[in-house]
């Protein structure tokens, strides 16, 4: 057993099927499952009481060996190696679930040792959207909303003040104690633009600043799942995810919060790409940005997310 999360996508999740089924049997049913998770995230994993959730190992953003992390890690040259058991890397990682685990995820523990304590951007705006789902799916229960809209409107104002980063236009992930900012350029410093209450301003100057710029995100099949011109960036096969290729989640994800934001052009790029990798790969994993070969597990389902991105 572990105390260990994943991205919080489970209140969108609910939402879009009452919205598909409209069966309010269902949904009284598990609204109050779902209400609990939120309630225990809340309690749990807002170590700090910035409203901001705290993930204690790589694994727990679902985005596994993001480059942002090696600084954590300690893992200072950052390139990404070829083979796994061999690697430093490897067991840098290793060494954090292993202290996870001998501390038996006692979360008390785990932030006194401050071993690995990242607030992820990626992660916080995924919280963010599903808090905003939870505010619709308390109107429709009948519930509070206004918990909801407080706690997200919470998670808002701390991003803005500990993860915005205004010279470099972007949203970093942040390491306690400290919070210290990790300076490395992944699709996440983006994913805040998904979240009400991010002004305009600073919307306009990310995507300027990142979608934009030759040696940032630019390749014939995007997204890449780190800048070009970072040391750990490798867009071919690697048993080292997230570190290069390009993953039909950021494209689903980014598309849906630039049309929001009402950047149609840099969204159907998003869309344009992840459609031809599936047409010229099949449903894959990942896919090399430059190539467009698909890599991974073969008949990978979230690569299905295109369908969703209309």
């Amino acid at each position: 057993m572990s105390a260990l999360i994943q991205p919080s996508f489970v209140a969108a999740a609910l939402l879009r099927i009452f919205e598909g089924c409209g069966d309010r049997v269902f949904l009284g049913e598990l609204y109050a499952k779902v209400r609990r998770y939120h309630e225990w995230l809340a309690a749990n994993r807002d170590l700090d009481g910035d409203g901001l959730i705290t993930i204690i190992s790589p694994f727990e953003s679902g985005m596994d060996w993001k480059p942002s992390y090696d600084p954590v890690l300690g893992y200072t040259t950052r390139e990404t190696p070829q083979h796994l058991v061999t690697s430093r890397l490897f067991w840098k990682v290793a060494g954090v679930d292993l202290a996870n685990f001998l501390a038996r995820y006692e979360l008390p523990r785990i932030q006194r040792r401050g071993k690995f304590l990242v607030k992820d951007a990626g992660m916080n705006a995924i919280y963010a959207a599903d808090l905003a789902a939870m505010e619709k799916l308390a109107r429709l229960i009948g519930d509070d909303d206004a918990h909801f809209a407080r706690r997200r409107q919470r998670v808002v104002d701390s991003m803005l003040r500990l993860l915005y980063d205004e010279e470099a236009a972007a949203f970093f992930d942040v390491q306690e104690p400290g919070s210290r900012k990790l300076r490395i350029v992944t699709p996440t410093v983006l994913f805040p633009l998904a979240a009400e209450g991010i002004p305009d301003e600073i919307v306009r100057t990310v995507v300027a600043r990142h979608l934009d710029r030759e040696d940032g995100f630019r390749t014939p099949w995007p997204l890449p799942s780190v800048e070009l011109r970072d040391p750990a960036f490798r867009p071919g096969e690697t048993p080292f995810l997230w570190r290069g290729p390009t993953w039909a989640f950021n494209n689903w994800f980014l598309y849906r919060a630039l049309k929001s934001r009402g950047f149609d052009s840099h969204a159907a790029r998003l869309r344009h790409s992840l459609a031809g990798l599936v047409a010229r790969s099949g449903f894959r994993e990942y896919y090399d940005p430059y190539t467009g070969q698909g890599h991974g597990a073969r008949d990978f389902t979230w690569s299905g997310l295109l369908i969703d991105m209309d």
